[in-house]
């Protein structure tokens, strides 16, 4: 069983790639914190030449912030990196795209681990400040929040002021895990680059969960959703195309292997539902202009158009997923031998 933490040391693991102003913004956010026991660790993936133009910055920081500077690893595998170099018995993962709010954040987390039977918390996420939620059914939105839909795809739906308990798994960003746990699951896949790259870690705790063990949605802990940068996968300029193949590699790699009769028994109607919700995404977020059709047809038309061969080339993507070998990882995170 977990022991209780009334006041863990927490690790705020920050993963960021070329966006070290937005870094530097939530660090004077963790500077003003009301919690003393944190440290905050920046596994840093940038270009030489975009570290050596914030460097100096970083260096005026005290002991609290270190700086890992590593290769890019893609959002897994920079999460499972940054987990190697966290000391705390708790890790809280921020995006480098998005703000904590308040002087409470890291206190709002860390007061949940008093039960040991709380292995996890997701935050709360804000589209806007000052709007209490962005959904038309709040009733709908909490039944939602943080499940998975019978194709197995995560439901988000974090913009909401009701603490839920349990929920089914954890978002990727203003989420805090008891590193213990990470380190005895193994960690995420690092292969999976898609929108659904958090799931890999928590099928696994699904199947090792204990009747008392829990995870768990609070909305205290809040971080405000900054739409205006690119995320770090890029999914807002990504082709369809790419976004299709994330979905695949969720499908075919993480869910396969925990859901292999579902998946493989309906396989067609999944394979309808990746095309039909992977659309709907592009079609919300489009930025993606670089193709033929767009060039030729205006955006509108030549959207629909792009869609349509998208279609088209689909089963094609599908059975070189079927064809080849799914990936495999070692399921453990090796720590150095001073961890």
């Amino acid at each position: 069983m977990n022991q209780s933490l009334s006041h863990p040391f927490m690790s705020v693991l920050i993963r960021s790639y070329n966006r070290l102003p937005h870094v530097l913004e939530i660090l004077e956010v963790c500077m003003t914190q009301d919690y003393d026991n944190f440290e905050v660790v920046v596994l840093e993936q940038s270009t030489p030449a975009h570290w050596e133009e914030h460097q100096a910055t970083f260096e005026k920081y005290d002991h609290r912030v270190r700086v890992v500077r590593s290769q890019p690893l893609g959002p897994p595998g920079a999460r499972n990196a940054g987990v190697i170099h966290c000391k705390g018995d708790v890790v809280l993962f921020m995006d480098d795209d998005d703000l904590p709010i308040g002087d409470s954040w890291i206190a709002a987390h860390a007061k949940n681990y008093a039960d040991p039977h709380c292995l996890g918390v997701s935050g709360g996420h804000l589209s806007q400040l000052g709007r209490s939620h962005r959904y038309k059914d709040i009733q709908k939105a909490y039944k939602r929040c943080l499940t998975l839909s019978f194709f197995l795809k995560g439901r988000t739906y974090t913009d909401i002021n009701q603490v839920k308990q349990p929920v089914q798994w954890l978002h990727g960003n203003n989420s805090s895990i008891r590193r213990s746990l990470i380190l005895k699951l193994g960690g995420w896949n690092p292969h999976i680059v898609s929108d659904h790259e958090e799931h890999s870690l928590f099928y696994k705790l699904r199947k090792n969960l204990q009747p008392d063990e829990y995870l768990k949605f609070d909305p205290e802990p809040k971080v405000l959703r900054r739409w205006n940068i690119v995320s770090g996968v890029g999914r807002r300029t990504m082709s369809l195309t790419r976004l299709l193949d994330h979905r695949l590699q969720y499908y075919h790699w993480v869910v396969s292997k925990y859901h292999p009769l579902r998946f493989y028994g309906l396989y067609p109607f999944f394979m309808l539902f990746t095309f039909h919700s992977a659309m709907n995404i592009f079609i919300r977020n489009f930025s993606f202009k670089d193709t033929f059709w767009i060039r030729v047809f205006g955006q509108r038309r030549g959207q629909y158009l792009y869609i349509l061969q998208e279609l088209v080339k689909f089963p094609f993507m599908v059975l070189r997923f079927l064809l080849t070998r799914n990936p495999t990882w070692d399921d453990q995170i090796v720590l150095p031998e001073d961890a």
